[in-house]
């Protein structure tokens, strides 16, 4: 997500990233960026660039707010500062800075470092069992089991149901999902994610009705595994 006033800095990007894998999208001021970082939207991105002087606010209340909700990377952008101002943005936490004008090549390998770090400190723990609802999941046998009674998973049931208890109670992204288990960028076009989800869903629920509720949906976003009631 770019969060920058200047159409024409924003077009440049645009023009010149030159990665057909990354989407990137745009706000203009600083009242949409705060609407944003207040959704659920802000889980559903992997980098923002924040510039730091917006017409109608400031990027470092922005970013303060970002840090507060998520461990996303962070870009800062100026088009003036000194060692001071990048202190200050660091120190507010932004995980980079860069001052215009500046290399688009050099940035969006910087945006890659970032987000490739953000994956290794969130990479699924590799824990083979754990429980989902009241059902016992084992990936190392590809079994759930509940009440005597089994299901088999395959591996790629089983990579998702882990990436789904690595952040069990918060909210997961389907690119999450998509780069941990599929091994690929997630697609919106792409329907593989949601076809597994239901799969696991049945599976759970004819183990254990309760426990096919544990996945919830969330729109926009991904997905959630949560206690059962």
């Amino acid at each position: 997500m770019i969060i920058e006033d200047q159409r024409d800095v924003v077009e440049m990007l645009r023009l010149n990233w030159s990665d057909s894998r990354d989407r990137l999208d745009s706000l203009a001021t600083a009242r949409q960026a705060h609407r944003f970082i207040h959704s659920n939207e802000l889980a559903a991105y992997d980098c923002i660039l924040i510039d730091i002087n917006l017409t109608d606010g400031c990027g470092l209340e922005l970013l303060r707010d970002s840090r507060v909700r998520s461990d996303i990377p962070i870009v800062m952008i100026s088009g003036a500062g000194d060692a001071d101002s990048r202190a200050d943005a660091i120190s507010v936490g932004a995980d980079d800075y860069v001052m215009k004008p500046f290399s688009v090549k050099e940035l969006r390998a910087r945006v890659h470092r970032l987000h490739e770090a953000r994956l290794a400190r969130s990479a699924p723990r590799q824990n083979p069992s754990f429980r989902i609802g009241n059902v016992d999941c084992d990936i190392s046998r590809l079994s759930m089991d509940f009440g005597g009674a089994s299901q088999a998973l395959t591996a790629l049931e089983g990579r998702i149901l882990q990436v789904l208890h690595a952040s069990i109670g918060e909210d997961c992204p389907k690119s999450s999902i998509a780069r941990q288990a599929l091994f690929r960028e997630y697609d919106p076009r792409d329907k593989t994610i949601d076809v597994y989800i239901n799969r696991l869903r049945g599976k759970l629920a004819e183990l254990d009705t309760a426990s096919g509720k544990a996945i919830k949906t969330i729109r926009g976003v991904g997905y959630r595994l949560s206690d059962v009631q």
